[in-house]
């Protein structure tokens, strides 16, 4: 009876047992039946619990529990591949720009993407060779000898990553470099002799007619300047000599002979306007224009001669010719080396004040053949005193 009691409860406990393996291992837990007994085995612990079904032995019932440690499955997600980029790159065009020698020059267009360009030269009779690599959008080759052919082509290129990206080659442009023609040197011109004078007498009629009569009477050193009614206006402004292939004023052909002594007679065009502030305004640009040329030049005022009482009317009475030879002299007194010479006025004015008869050319103004011979030497021995003066 014993024996009997001692199984009843050892298959209780047995039983009360598995209940409880059953309840404690809830979480993911499952049980497997077998013949031998009940097994519960973890799947998401890497510990499972195996109980076995109990045995008797002389000691009594026993139960045992086996621990199977089971490992993990690790399951390593595969990194999709990236797809590489290619990089194309369009084909350069060339174009020669210059072809001289030494100074060959190709030019390009900028290649989209390209960061830098391979220049490639072929000279006669070798191969192709790797001249350049450049980041310009042009070349030039320094090298080019004349009367030759060479023969270029790029390459538009990009590195990423380490690698090289290339364009196709370009069409292979031809040049024939030509000589640089040599312009020819000048042929040396002798320089113009400037003619020189040491008196320059500069006017109106009056010196016309000392060209024309007393010309001779003139030293070597002597240069008359002159044209039929010019004003001191005039002689600032109007071009109407020759010198040295150009057409200058009066006062730059004087400025050209860098004389020691001008004369000036002129005026008498300007003498029937009732002020002759005008006319001593250009003569004080004239003073000032030969004297910035050579500040030690003697410049002098002649005054206007008289007319004759018959005279016509296209010339000034001697009432206005008075009060412009009175301008004269007192505008000579405010310069150094400027003087006012009158004194020759003596030999053709008779006591009325009026031109003599025999100075009288015929129209009451200009004058005849012997008063221009008689004012000529008048003046040539003024000349002489201020040379000393």
């Amino acid at each position: 009876m014993w024996l009997i009691e001692k199984r009843n409860i050892a298959l209780k406990l047995a039983i009360f047992l598995l209940v409880l393996v059953f309840f404690v291992d809830t979480e993911g837990s499952a049980l497997v039946y077998s013949e031998e007994g009940t097994e519960t085995i973890s799947t998401e612990n890497p510990v499972t619990t195996v109980t076995t079904a109990p045995v008797t032995t002389n000691r009594g019932v026993e139960t045992t529990t086996k621990k199977i440690v089971t490992k993990k499955k690790v399951v390593k997600k595969k990194k999709k591949k990236k797809k590489k980029k290619v990089i194309r790159l369009k084909r350069p065009k060339l174009k020669v720009k210059r072809k001289l020698e030494k100074k060959v020059r190709i030019a390009w267009k900028k290649v989209r993407k390209a960061k830098y360009y391979l220049v490639y030269k072929k000279a006669p009779g070798k191969k192709y060779k790797r001249v350049r690599k450049t980041s310009r959008k042009f070349f030039v080759d320094k090298k080019a000898k004349k009367n030759r052919k060479y023969r270029y082509y790029i390459v538009a290129c990009r590195k990423v990553s380490g690698k090289v990206y290339r364009s196709k080659k370009s069409k292979a442009v031809t040049v024939k470099v030509r000589a640089k023609k040599k312009k020819p040197k000048p042929k040396k011109q002798p320089k113009p002799v400037e003619e020189r004078a040491d008196v320059v007498v500069c006017g109106e009629c009056y010196v016309e007619g000392m060209a024309l009569y007393a010309k001779s009477m003139f030293p070597s050193n002597y240069r008359l300047i002159y044209k039929v009614g010019i004003s001191t206006y005039g002689l600032l402004n109007t071009n109407f000599l020759e010198h040295n292939g150009m057409t200058v004023t009066a006062v730059e052909r004087i400025a050209y002979y860098r004389p020691k002594q001008v004369f000036f007679l002129t005026g008498m065009n300007e003498a029937s306007r009732p002020n002759p502030t005008s006319t001593l305004n250009n003569y004080r640009q004239i003073i000032y224009l030969l004297k910035k040329v050579n500040p030690s030049i003697k410049i002098v005022i002649m005054a206007l001669p008289p007319v004759a009482k018959n005279h016509v009317s296209g010339f000034a009475n001697n009432p206005q010719i008075k009060k412009y030879n009175a301008a004269y002299k007192k505008l000579a007194k405010h310069y150094g080396n400027v003087f006012y010479y009158s004194g020759y006025r003596k030999l053709i004015t008779d006591s009325e004040g009026y031109l003599k008869p025999y100075a009288n050319g015929g129209d009451g103004g200009h004058w005849s053949y012997q008063a221009t011979i008689d004012v000529v030497r008048a003046l040539k021995n003024y000349s002489a005193k201020v040379a000393k003066k």
